[in-house]
C-alpha cells in the first residue's frame, strides 16, 4: 500500500467523487431555509464574458409629447434618457482536502473510503452554502467594496439620504441610499445617483405592529410597485419571468401567523382570511405570497425589523455563463503538502436589479 502512486490516488479520488453512492449522516444545518441557494440552483440567470454586470435603464422620457392646435409648430429634441446600471463579479469557492495516509488507511475498505469522501465534500459544501445566505441579506461591506455581493438590503433600503435618514413615510418610493457594512451610506446604487434620479428609488413604508394595519401597508406597497407598459408600447424589457416572494424574521412569520389565527379560529388549508393565508406547508401568504422564514433577519444586529419583498423577474442573481459551482479535479498539495489532495469549488455571481421601483419592497419599523 505504501507504493501507491500518487497518480494512482488522483484516480481513485476523481472516480468515487463522480458517482458518491447515498451515505446517511446528520448535519446540523446553519439555516432553516436556504433561500438563496435554491434561488442560485434553479432561477439563476446566466451571462456571459464581460469584466462586469451591465445593464441599460431608461429613468425618465424627454417630455416631447403634447396637444397640439391647428399649424402649431413643432420643436423636435432628442434628450439623453439611458443609464447603466454596473454590478461588479464577485468570485466565491470553498475545497476540501484529504491526506494519502486517510487514503491509503480505507482505500482497502470501500464503505469506509467513500463515508470519508462524502462528508468532506458536505462540509466544503455546507460552508459555501452559509456563505452564499449570510451575504444575500447584506449589503457589502463599504461603498467600494466589490469583494462581496449586493444583497438584498443593497437595493431595497428603508434609508431616504447619504447621511442614513430613516423612512418616515407610511409608503412612498423613499428608498434611496445604502447602508453599507461600515456605516456608512451612499445614495450611488449600482453606479447610478438616486439622489438625483427619483425614479431610482425603492417603495418602503413603516409599520408599528403585526396587525391589519400591516396588512393594508403591505398591500398598498403590493399595487404601487406594480406597473403595467402602456399597450400602445411593445415592453422592451427582459421577459422572462420571476415569482414574488416575502422574507421576514421568524418572529415577524410567527406573528402572522398569529394574526391569521385571531381573523379565524377554525382556518386550515388555503382558507381566506382576507387575503392572509395559511398554506399546505404551515407557513402564512399575504395577498398569495408565502412570507419565508430567514435566519439572518432574525439576528440581533438586524434593525427595524424589516419586511422584504422580492420580485425575482427584476431582481436577478447572476452567475458567469460556464463558471459556477465548477468543481475541479483533484490537485496535489506540491511541495509544501505532498502527501495532500484538494478539491476546489468556484463560481462567480452577484444580484442584478434591473429596477428598483419593481423589484420588491421593504416595510420596516421605525425603531
Amino acid at each position: 500500500m505504501a507504493g501507491v502512486k500518487n497518480t494512482a490516488l488522483l484516480d481513485l479520488i476523481q472516480s468515487t467523487l463522480e458517482d458518491l453512492p447515498e451515505q446517511e449522516f446528520e448535519v446540523m444545518w446553519t439555516n432553516n431555509a436556504y433561500e438563496f441557494c435554491r434561488i442560485y440552483q434553479n432561477e439563476r440567470m446566466e451571462i456571459d464574458g464581460g469584466t462586469a454586470i451591465s445593464r441599460r435603464v431608461m429613468l425618465d422620457n424627454s417630455g416631447n409629447a403634447r396637444y397640439r392646435r391647428v399649424f402649431d409648430v413643432d420643436n423636435p429634441t432628442v434628450g439623453d434618457v439611458m443609464s447603466t446600471v454596473t454590478v461588479p463579479w464577485t468570485t466565491i469557492g470553498t475545497n476540501y482536502s484529504w491526506d494519502v495516509q486517510e487514503i491509503i488507511r480505507n482505500k482497502s475498505n470501500a464503505k469506509g473510503f467513500i463515508k470519508i469522501m462524502t462528508e468532506r465534500r458536505t462540509d466544503g459544501l455546507w460552508a459555501l452554502a452559509d456563505l452564499i445566505e449570510e451575504r444575500a441579506w447584506k449589503a457589502p461591506d463599504t461603498s467600494t467594496d466589490d469583494l462581496n455581493p449586493y444583497g438584498v438590503p443593497y437595493y431595497l433600503s428603508f434609508y431616504t439620504d447619504d447621511s442614513g435618514t430613516l423612512n418616515t413615510s407610511p409608503g412612498a418610493f423613499n428608498g434611496q441610499a445604502v447602508g453599507f457594512g461600515d456605516g456608512n451610506f451612499s445614495n450611488t446604487v449600482a453606479g447610478i445617483d438616486a439622489d438625483a434620479e427619483d425614479k431610482w428609488r425603492n417603495y418602503c413604508g413603516v409599520y408599528t405592529a403585526v396587525d391589519n394595519a400591516l396588512l393594508r401597508t403591505f398591500r398598498l406597497a403590493f399595487m404601487k410597485t406594480n406597473f403595467k407598459v402602456p399597450l400602445i408600447i411593445e415592453d422592451p424589457s427582459d421577459k422572462s419571468r420571476g415569482q414574488k416572494r416575502t422574507y421576514a424574521s421568524q418572529e415577524i412569520v410567527a406573528d402572522l401567523m398569529d394574526l391569521a389565527d385571531q381573523r379565524d379560529d377554525n382556518h386550515n388549508g388555503k382558507d381566506v382570511l382576507g387575503n392572509l393565508r395559511v398554506n399546505e406547508g404551515g407557513l402564512v401568504t399575504v395577498n398569495r405570497l408565502p412570507v419565508v422564514p430567514i435566519n439572518q433577519l432574525s439576528s440581533d444586529d438586524v434593525d427595524y425589523s424589516p419586511i422584504y419583498t422580492v420580485d425575482f423577474s427584476r431582481f436577478k442573481p447572476i452567475v458567469q455563463e460556464g463558471y459556477w459551482m465548477n468543481e475541479s479535479e483533484p490537485i496535489s498539495g506540491g511541495v509544501s503538502q505532498h502527501t495532500v489532495f484538494t478539491v476546489f469549488l468556484d463560481g462567480s455571481h452577484n444580484n442584478l436589479c434591473l429596477n428598483r421601483r419593481t423589484a420588491g419592497f421593504v416595510l420596516h419599523k421605525a425603531s
